[in-house]
């Protein structure tokens, strides 16, 4: 049996099957994190597709057993107002044909999009298995994570779920070909079904009753503008009145104008109102006022009725709307890559973002910079399989391996220290493009080949598809106590990286003045202290082997 979620005692009946859909995402996540935490890369088990099957079954059982009632408690609801008394009696015949019609319409668009969340998780899994696909790219990149710092599966399984869920492998494409994440889309349909269940517990509660009115408010949208104010017949028979299926429109275009060929709403966030509309009281000019504004042809629904003021108050409206999205779709973006430094509320980062401008200024930049370092850590696994392979083709020995990637908190202090801890983003992207080592390499031979073995090694980067950016040969520099040849090379999409070339020799002793180095860099050249670690970095690397023909790797 599922764990049931106990719906809300308040007026949004809609409130538990949101709750329902977002649990169901969030344990579809959970299981593919669970995967990865336990150290799968093959992800074809078939328990796994078994479990994720269940969930989705669970959420199509509960809303099995909630959505009639809900769609019944909104019956009741809007034909007690449409009625004007507390408590309806109870549900006409029709009311009741037209309450399982739209639960069979909501179930079905529900089962369907667990249907296809499954199809596409399986599909997923099966990419997996191939040598592309948001399955292996993420878990590659987990993995790459983990490398660099230094923590677990289980946490870096955090940072592949989200990417899953922007590949959309829990998403569901409608009949439009629109792309929806099952929560989201699910969360549609409910919407939907419920301001249909409005709409229509309203017109069933007076069955005698044939006019209606759709309610103007203004700050409506273009679609429903010109739909508003005007007097529509339920029936379709009044010849005085357009049906209602002009406004709500036709299920089967060729069929009736009755209640059950109309869809029953324009759209599912529609916000006017639809009341009774009677002549008692009126004067015939006021009826007839009504009927020919209410008239298709008299007054085309191709000339949009709002005022200049009404469409500018819309369009603010839709802009402050659009702008809520955006900051929280960046709310997510920023809470996904930055974690604890970024506000945990959605609330408090949107007053951070503007009400506190040093603030935000900072954690842009602190965005920008991690962001860039997931990207570029992605790209590690494919360039460490390439220089893998011509390690074995050549028998030229890879050293170092285990700190291939630099770490976040390094790859941030370089950034901010050649960057001048500056916070503006084209500063920053500069500063990072020029930053070729987060990725990095070495090669160790013997000094009688090195030489030769730099050159028969970029030979076959170059066949593979890189780029030679910058060769720095540091043995023909006797003033540098560092010795090695560094060169940056760059993919075929622009990502660079670094490859050096050492003796064992000098790379032991590369190893060993580290410290010193770090140290060294960070004081002003001229100081006591920094002289003190130079001579002394120098007199470690004194007397060392130097590689034959190395004059001849020029600088590039």
């Amino acid at each position: 049996m599922p764990n049931l979620i106990r719906p809300p005692d308040d007026k949004d009946r809609a409130a538990f099957l949101r709750m329902l859909f977002l649990r169901t995402e969030q344990r579809l996540l959970a299981e593919i994190r669970r995967k990865r935490a336990q150290g799968y890369v093959e992800y074809a088990e078939v328990a796994a597709l078994k479990r994720t099957q269940k969930i989705l079954q669970d959420m199509v059982d509960e809303s099995w057993d909630y959505v009639p009632a809900m769609i019944e408690k909104v019956f009741y609801h809007s034909d007690a107002a449409a009625r004007g008394y507390a408590n309806a009696a109870g549900l006409t015949i029709t009311q009741t044909s037209v309450v399982e019609q739209l639960a069979n319409n909501l179930l079905g668009d529900i089962i369907e999009a667990a249907e296809t969340a499954q199809k596409s998780i399986e599909e997923g899994f099966q990419v997996g298995r191939r040598e592309a696909g948001s399955l292996r790219e993420a878990a590659m990149k987990s993995v790459a994570e983990e490398k660099a710092a230094g923590y677990g599966p289980g946490k870096a399984a955090k940072t592949m779920a989200g990417q899953l869920q922007q590949e959309g492998i829990t998403a569901f494409v409608d009949k439009a070909g629109r792309k929806w994440s099952l929560q989201d889309y699910c969360n549609m349909a409910t919407r939907t079904t419920v301001r249909q269940a409005e709409v229509a517990a309203i017109l069933t509660a007076d069955p005698d009753h044939d006019l209606y009115k759709i309610v103007k408010i203004g700050t409506t949208c273009p679609i429903c503008a010109p739909l508003e104010g005007r007097v529509y017949s339920r029936s379709g028979t009044d010849p005085d009145y357009p049906p209602l299926t002009k406004a709500f429109g036709k299920i089967d275009p060729a069929g009736t104008d009755d209640l059950t060929n109309t869809y029953l709403n324009i759209h599912p966030n529609c916000l006017h109102a639809l009341v009774k509309y009677t002549t008692i009281g009126k004067t015939e000019k006021q009826i007839q006022k009504d009927k020919d504004f209410s008239s298709f042809e008299k007054n085309p629904i191709t000339v949009d009725p709002r005022t200049k003021k009404q469409i500018a108050a819309y369009k603010e409206k839709v802009k402050n709307r659009q702008q809520l999205l955006s900051d929280y779709k960046q709310y997510e973006r920023y809470r996904e890559v930055c974690g604890e430094d970024v506000p945990k509320t959605f609330e408090k980062f949107r007053d951070m973002k503007y009400n506190e401008t040093g603030k935000w200024k900072q954690t842009q930049a602190l965005y920008r910079k991690t962001n860039a370092y997931n990207r570029i850590i992605a790209k590690e696994p494919a360039i460490t399989g390439d220089l893998k392979a011509i390690s074995e083709k050549t028998g030229v020995k890879m050293a170092g391996l285990e700190h291939r990637l630099k770490t976040k908190e390094s790859f941030l202090r370089k950034v901010n220290a050649d960057s001048g801890n500056s916070l503006e983003a084209e500063k920053i992207r500069e500063t990072i493009s020029s930053t070729g080592d987060v990725i990095r390499y070495t090669y160790i031979d013997h000094p009688t080949s090195l030489a030769g073995s730099y050159q028969e090694i970029t030979r076959a980067m170059l066949e593979k598809g890189y780029e030679s950016v910058k060769v720095k040969n540091f043995w023909t520099n006797k003033g540098n106590p560092y010795n090695g040849i560094n060169c940056t090379f760059k993919t075929p999409d622009g990502q660079r990286f670094e490859v050096q070339f050492h003796t064992p020799e000098s790379y032991s002793i590369k190893d060993g003045m580290h410290k010193d180095y770090e140290a060294w860099r960070v004081l002003d050249p001229v100081s006591d202290k920094a002289r003190a670690l130079r001579k002394k970095m120098m007199e470690q690397s004194q007397g060392m082997e130097i590689p034959a023909y190395i004059e001849e790797v020029k600088n590039q």
